[in-house]
């Protein structure tokens, strides 16, 4: 009995061992398939952001070449934001050109290059500083003169757009004809006085050729080194009195007396790439690319000259931004704001500045490889064109200013000194000015 006692224990313990592993299969079982579950879910759920943002096509209003559009928008945008379809809206963006394509029932999300009268004119002033706000976008990359640049446009100092391309000027020499003068290079901290006593030193007859040492190419860059308005802001009063003015038209003075009277026409940007007899040439440095199969010409950069005893900055730069702005009535504002930050942003911003389009951060990394996609500037000494950051703008850029031109070829052709020409100008100035207000 005791043996068969023993034999029934026996087999209980087994049945009650088997049992629990039983259920300790069970719950491993089920905590496997929870997890299973659970991650099936988080799967699901990585999915859904992944897919958060929905299909949006954005349109962009710009004048360019459908292939140029395709390679500088649509093409990295797109790569960048897979939910997005970039499409091209092709038409200037003059106010006549925008009241056409508005009036065809088109609305475009984004803007490229407008100008600010005619965003106030149409009332697409809109403020980026909502979105940025909203997506605590930090712009710390971009150059902030660019930045300040935008506002001062505008009466409220509002951000109504982000920098695409910014237009920089330099000064370009023809190493030859230093060479055959014997003059130095131009350096990086040349002042104005010291370009014009080489430009002296340039001007000259080798050879039966005559060569001129100095001209601009856009005349008014060393006057846009001083930051000031032509005219008060709010009255649109011409402010000529300013002594910037006097120091601006002294420079001019000493150019065309370096040049000499002659029928050669003053300032001429052209000498430079076609007879090639100009020595040193103030111009937009897109002539690295425009000039750099021209037979002959043996040319390199440099720094803009600085005005003595003033800071060592480049010119400023508002009048060369290049923007991007959206449609306050656009329905799809997030996603253009991602399209144009992107812009300014270090990947797009390296593409764009080793292909020669002017960059609008200040990070190093991005200004070292300006133009660096084209062989023609590897031995030019393309780096020195950041050596001085922009002039500052004034605080509010005067809208008035457009209406006065002041034609440094009429004056060099005229027989009037400065002061008398400045006083030709302010009156006629003066009168534009107040044809425009009173067409308002």
């Amino acid at each position: 009995m005791k043996a068969i006692s023993k034999l029934i224990i026996l087999l209980l313990v087994i049945l009650s061992a088997s049992l629990l592993c039983i259920a300790c299969s069970d719950q491993k079982e089920t905590r496997s398939k929870q997890a299973g579950s659970a991650d099936s879910s988080d799967s699901v759920e990585s999915g859904d952001e992944a897919d958060e943002k929905e299909p949006v096509t954005i349109s962009v209003l710009v004048h360019w070449e459908e292939d140029m559009f395709n390679e500088r928008f649509k093409e990295p945008i797109e790569k960048r934001f897979p939910h997005i379809t970039l499409e091209q809206v092709r038409s200037g963006s003059g106010q006549e050109d925008l009241e056409e394509v508005f009036a065809s029932g088109t609305s475009p999300d984004i803007f490229f290059e407008l100008s600010q009268q005619t965003m106030e004119y149409l009332e697409l002033d809109y403020d980026l500083s909502e979105l940025i706000e909203k997506h605590s976008y930090d712009v710390s990359h971009i150059n902030p003169v660019f930045l300040d640049s935008i506002r001062s446009k505008d009466k409220e100092g509002r951000l109504l757009a982000l920098p695409y391309e910014i237009i920089y000027h330099v000064l370009f020499y023809n190493k030859d004809i230093f060479d055959l003068f014997g003059q130095p290079y131009p350096t990086a901290d040349m002042t104005w006085s010291e370009t014009l006593e080489l430009a002296r030193n340039l001007t000259g007859e080798r050879n039966g050729v005559h060569y001129r040492g100095l001209d601009l190419g856009n005349a008014e860059t060393p006057l846009q080194q001083l930051a000031v308005n032509k005219t008060d802001p709010e009255t649109g009063e011409v402010l000529f009195d300013q002594p910037e003015f006097g120091q601006y038209f002294d420079l001019i003075d000493q150019i065309l007396d370096i040049q000499g009277k002659s029928d050669v026409e003053a300032f001429d940007q052209g000498r430079f790439d076609g007879d090639q007899t100009t020595a040193m040439v103030t111009a937009f440095v897109q002539g690295l690319n425009w000039w750099k199969d021209v037979e002959g010409l043996n040319m390199d950069v440099a720094p803009l000259p600085v005005w003595d005893n003033g800071p060592a900055v480049s010119h400023r730069p508002d009048g060369g931004i290049i923007a991007l702005s959206i449609n306050p009535e656009s329905e799809h504002k997030d996603a253009a704001f991602d399209v144009i930050t992107y812009f300014t942003e270090n990947e797009y911003q390296e593409w764009a500045s080793r292909n020669g389009i002017g960059p609008s951060s200040s990070d190093e990394s991005v200004l070292d490889q300006f133009f660096q996609d084209y062989e023609s500037t590897h031995d030019k000494n393309v780096a020195s064109i950041f050596a001085h950051p922009p002039a500052t703008p004034p605080e509010q850029i005067s809208q008035w200013d457009q209406y006065v031109d002041l034609d440094l070829k009429r004056y060099s052709e005229s027989d009037m000194d400065s002061n008398e020409y400045l006083r030709v100008i302010e009156e006629e100035s003066a009168a534009k000015i107040q044809d425009a207000k009173n067409s308002q």
